[in-house]
């Protein structure tokens, strides 16, 4: 009975948080990513930067890209369910996303050279 209990809220829950939207809103968070990364690439073309720069970007990118996109992903999931749990109060919500979602997704040449900062949490 108490499994049933358990399953039957699991099921619930993650049932919300689907159709909450929050799946899209990943994955368009990634996809916003990936295309700020085709913009920085064109404009790289026009800077020249030394070797390591690029190396320690690429570097950097390994740790950064998958932290970020779990971060943002938790954040999501976790703005979805306070917008349930609050009974779609969506300021809460926002309170939630806009810090996790938001922000750089790759480290780019320019941030190791410190010409830019990197934005990890969003506003």
């Amino acid at each position: 009975m108490r499994c049933r209990r358990l399953c039957l809220g699991l099921i619930l829950g993650v049932l919300a948080l689907h159709t909450s939207g929050c799946v899209a809103a990943v994955a368009g968070a990634a996809a916003g990513g990936a295309a700020g990364t085709a913009v920085s690439v064109k404009e790289g073309n026009e800077e020249h930067h030394s070797p390591l720069t690029y190396v320690g970007t690429v570097l950097a990118n390994v740790v950064y890209f998958p932290a970020k996109v779990l971060f943002a992903g938790t954040g999501a999931l976790t703005s979805g369910a306070a917008y349930v749990l609050t009974l779609g109060d969506a300021e809460v919500s926002r309170s939630i996303w806009n810090p996790t979602v938001n922000g750089n997704y790759v480290v780019t040449p320019d941030m190791i050279d410190g010409e830019q900062a990197v934005h990890f949490v969003g506003s």
